[in-house]
């Protein structure tokens, strides 16, 4: 026990304590969704903290997606519905230099439990919007490669669309700025002649969406996946 060094113990800033507080009596249901909080004199009092202090937890409140802070309004509890990200996510996905791998087998497991889904979901609105992205990718199919690519991320933001699973289309939408990224890397390595091979798949996967077939859906998505999957599972053993 002599040879053991503890560092001292650091208790949390009061702004965070403020986050947390907050955090918890929306848990507990304490607190509603469109619910308008006390104004911030009235916060200062209550939580005996100093203005800064709360201004510093309500920055990190409406980083975070929780609440809105208008002059006029005041301080509204945001509805989960009405954010389309989860932005703090990308940043700590960016500083974990999460590797290519990572990323390709959180889309890949996301988009073929997400196939499944939108043939069983799909309303008849996105299923006409994913038959036209289908339809361009066939007709830019030798253009530019960050053309071929971006009609690449869309068909697959598309059948998450489709499938009417909100929290994972808000997750794509959060990850598009790596994923996008992704995808040129993956047409750029492609060669144009084996991008029919992409457009055969899709119009696969679309296809089985369309007519309600949910495992034919997720096994062609499956394979429409495998291939970047083994390049990427290649580059990681090198």
């Amino acid at each position: 026990m002599e040879n053991i060094s503890l560092s001292p113990v650091k208790s949390k800033k009061a702004y965070m304590l403020i986050v947390e507080g907050i955090l918890n009596l929306i848990n507990e249901n304490k607190i509603e969704y469109g619910d308008k909080l006390y104004s911030e004199p009235e916060l200062t009092k209550m939580l005996n903290v100093s203005r800064p202090t709360l201004r510093e937890a309500l920055r990190v409140l409406e980083f975070l997606g929780i609440v809105t802070v208008s002059p006029r309004k005041g301080i509204r509890i945001n509805k989960p519905e009405s954010t389309d990200s989860y932005m703090p996510l990308i940043y700590m996905l960016m500083f974990e230099k999460t590797t290519d791998l990572e990323l390709f087998e959180l889309r890949r497991a996301i988009q073929i439990s997400m196939a499944e889904a939108a043939a069983r979901n799909r309303s008849e609105e996105d299923m006409k919007v994913l038959e036209d992205i289908v339809k361009n990718t066939v007709k830019h199919m030798d253009d530019d490669y960050q053309v071929f690519a971006k009609l690449d991320y869309d068909f697959h933001q598309q059948v998450v669309k489709c499938s009417g699973n909100n929290m994972c289309c808000k997750l794509m939408e959060t990850l598009n700025i790596l994923m996008q990224k992704q995808m040129v890397d993956i047409i750029y390595n492609l060669p144009v002649e084996d991008r029919k091979l992409t457009v055969d798949l899709h119009e696969k996967v679309c296809g089985f969406i369309k007519s309600r077939e949910p495992e034919k859906a997720r096994d062609a998505m499956q394979e429409h996946m495998e291939r970047p999957y083994r390049f990427y599972k290649s580059k990681k053993e090198q």
